[in-house]
């Protein structure tokens, strides 16, 4: 029945009489196996201290109390037959957990605290740490029968698999002050005798992380978002109602809320001063300009990636482009050097030529009137005899040749 380094010590006299299983080495095991309908384990008071118990067929019972230190017990009493010991952990006191891994499978009850025959214990069940997973056919964890009066839960990490989770029949109440519930599985994970005044008392369920949820999404605009509708509902399921076994529920208010958040979509920022920026940029011919390349530099570094928040960021871009064009320059118009030469050549040869021509009509003029005088002079003397009438048709032809002079001059 036994296996690995465990020590086995007997502790105390009469009522205090039980055993403490306590294993010098992490890796101690103690294996326990009832082929029958008995008990795997039947003891006064059982402490499991350390170590790995292993117990398959009869249930773990105890007269008074059944403590869990620091040890893994893993019991499984599921194909017992009915009227067979199938229970769990059997106390008549109490079941004490203060820390350790403890699975159980149970054909009836996971842990059964009855309170027959014991010294009025004060509180049947104790959960303060540990890590707890049960599944029974009857009920996870059954208080009360006889003077049981009390569970109080402050601890813990708990599963309940069962039909029914907790169940109280003849006792007071349950106190659930701390641990954690996981109870998906348990249709009923808190239940009270129809016959029995019992209650549940619970602690609050801890809002610390749905409190910073809730107040980060409402700190949020949602003029930002595309569709802010998601974040608003989650918000509007808040229930804050709930209390420490329904630690879960709160736990996925929060997480609806913060998945919201994170899967929402900033609006774009406003492009359309950029797009006018861009598009008067893009029209001006870089070719009439000294330098364009600001220009080209604003214009590349366009970014259209940016939302609703980095506004700023693409008002500077569409500034950028403006003030690169306002500093552009234009280039000089061509130079007109060439033909204002021709043209003084031009009018240098026009006026050449005038002077020639003019020259030329001087000199036939002068050749005239020579030519006139000494036709006078011939006349006068080829013809002394004539007298007056040849010095007057000598004067007429020097007067034709003072005309012809005048108008030439013109």
């Amino acid at each position: 029945m036994t296996s690995g380094t465990t020590v086995i010590s007997r502790k105390g006299s009469a009522k205090d009489t039980g055993v403490v299983l306590s294993g010098k080495t992490k890796d101690s095991v103690l294996n326990l196996e009832e082929t029958g309908n008995l008990p795997v384990m039947d003891q006064p008071n059982i402490t499991f201290e350390s170590g790995t118990v292993n117990a398959k067929g009869g249930a773990v019972i105890t007269l008074y109390s059944i403590k869990v230190m620091d040890a893994t017990l893993n019991i499984d009493t599921s194909e017992v037959a009915n009227g067979g010991w199938n229970d769990g952990l059997y106390a008549n006191g109490s079941v004490e957990i203060y820390g350790g891994d403890v699975n159980i499978n149970a054909g009836r009850a996971g842990i059964l605290v009855v309170g027959i025959g014991a010294p009025e214990p004060k509180t049947g069940l104790i959960i303060k740490d540990g890590k707890v997973d049960i599944n029974a056919k009857l009920a996870d964890i059954y208080l009360g029968t006889d003077n049981i009066k009390n569970g109080l839960i402050s601890g813990g990490d708990i599963t309940l698999g069962g039909d029914i989770g907790i169940f109280l029949n003849d006792c007071e109440k349950c106190e659930i002050k701390g641990g954690t519930f996981h109870t998906d599985e348990c249709e009923k994970p808190f239940a009270v005798h129809r016959d029995s005044s019992a209650v549940f008392e619970y602690a609050k369920a801890d809002y610390t992380e749905l409190d910073k949820a809730e107040e980060a999404a409402k700190a949020l605009n949602k003029d930002n978002y595309v569709d802010f509708t998601a974040v608003e509902k989650a918000l509007e399921a808040i229930d804050r109602t709930k209390n420490l076994t329904q630690q879960s529920d709160v736990d996925k208010m929060a997480k609806d809320i913060n998945d919201a958040v994170e899967a929402l979509v900033y609006k774009s920022a406003d492009y359309t001063e950029l797009d006018k920026a861009e598009k008067a940029a893009k029209a001006l011919n870089k070719d009439d300009y000294e330098d364009f390349s600001e220009v080209e530099k604003a214009l590349a570094a366009i970014d259209r990636t940016k939302n609703i928040t980095e506004q700023a960021d693409v008002d500077a871009m569409a500034k950028a482009i403006n003030d690169a064009v306002a500093n552009l320059v234009k280039k000089a118009p061509a130079s007109s050097q060439p033909d204002s030469v021709s043209s003084s050549d031009a009018s240098s040869d026009t006026s050449s030529s005038a002077s020639d021509s003019s020259s030329s009509d001087s000199k036939a003029t002068d050749s005239k009137s020579d030519s006139s005088s000494k036709a006078a002079s011939n006349a006068s003397n080829t013809n002394p005899s004539t007298g007056v009438a040849g010095g007057a048709f000598a004067l007429a032809l020097l007067s034709g040749a003072a005309v012809v002079m005048a108008k030439k001059k013109k």
